[in-house]
């Protein structure tokens, strides 16, 4: 009788020590190299998610909320958003007319989503060129010098997300580029300045694919086509004589050479 009380004493004390290990054993240990995050189960579901913090915070944040796109509300991105073509006159003397001319200037921002279906972008674009070019006839030699330009471009933009996926979001784009070029040429006896202005309203359309399925959801690649209403202006001075033209255009981004397409509407965004 005795040696079946001790037992069942043992056994009791036993089962005891196994539950009230039980919550210890489901806590983290950093020291063991457990990082994980548990998330509880909904009330009336089974399941439970562990997501592994050790991966960084954009691959938590896409494991608890399910979208890459999510994962970078309340992040900055910063990224390339195509380059403008700045309209500029041509080093003509002025009363010849004027002879269109473009510079380009690429455009680096930054983008922030203040929430899942609305963000904030704005960009800054340079483009500088100069130049000449030197023709020899025996001793002698002929230099023509390139017009000598810069230009300035500014964008800004209100992303807009009307749906979304695991790895993409669908947008469209409400934008404003504005942009100038001055600058000069030497024709020899007379020095021409040259100066352009652009202005550029409309909006775009297309996705945003991030990387999350190769484990990098902070980076992402946005390729959009767009239709715009733009103004050109152009000028052409020599003292007090000037040439000037103007024009306004609607349509598409896709006038130009088709591979203008990854120059102008495709952009590469890394969120911070």
């Amino acid at each position: 009788m005795g040696y079946r009380f001790t037992a069942l004493i043992g056994r009791g004390l036993a089962l005891s020590l196994t539950l009230a290990a039980t919550p210890v054993l489901a806590q983290n240990n950093p020291e063991l190299g457990d990082t994980t995050v548990r998330r509880e189960p909904v009330a009336g579901t089974t399941t439970t998610t562990t997501v592994r913090t050790n991966d960084g915070p954009f691959v938590t944040n896409v494991a608890l909320s399910g979208t890459d796109h999510s994962s970078v509300v309340g992040h900055i991105g910063v990224g390339t958003f195509g380059a403008l073509n700045l309209p500029y006159a041509t080093g003509t003397m002025p009363g010849a007319g004027v002879a269109p001319g473009s510079l380009d200037a690429p455009t680096i921002g930054i983008r922030y989503w203040l929430d899942e279906r609305m963000a904030i972008e704005a960009g800054l674009g340079i483009g500088f060129r100069s130049g000449s070019a030197t023709t020899k006839n025996g001793n002698m030699s002929v230099e023509v010098n390139d017009p000598s330009l810069f230009g300035l471009a500014l964008h800004a933009a209100l992303p807009l997300v009307f749906a979304t996926s695991e790895h993409f979001a669908f947008e469209v784009i409400p934008e404003l580029n504005f942009g100038f070029v001055s600058g000069s040429q030497d024709l020899g006896m007379d020095k021409v300045d040259l100066s352009g202005v652009l202005l550029q309203i409309g909006a775009r359309v297309g996705a945003e694919i991030q990387f999350g399925f190769i484990g990098i959801p902070q980076l992402a690649l946005q390729g959009t086509v767009g239709l715009h209403m733009t103004y050109e202006g152009r000028s052409a001075s020599v003292g007090t004589v000037e040439t000037s033209t103007s024009a306004f255009a609607f349509g598409t981004t896709l006038q130009n050479a088709p591979w203008d397409i990854f120059r102008t509407s495709v952009a590469a965004i890394y969120y911070f």
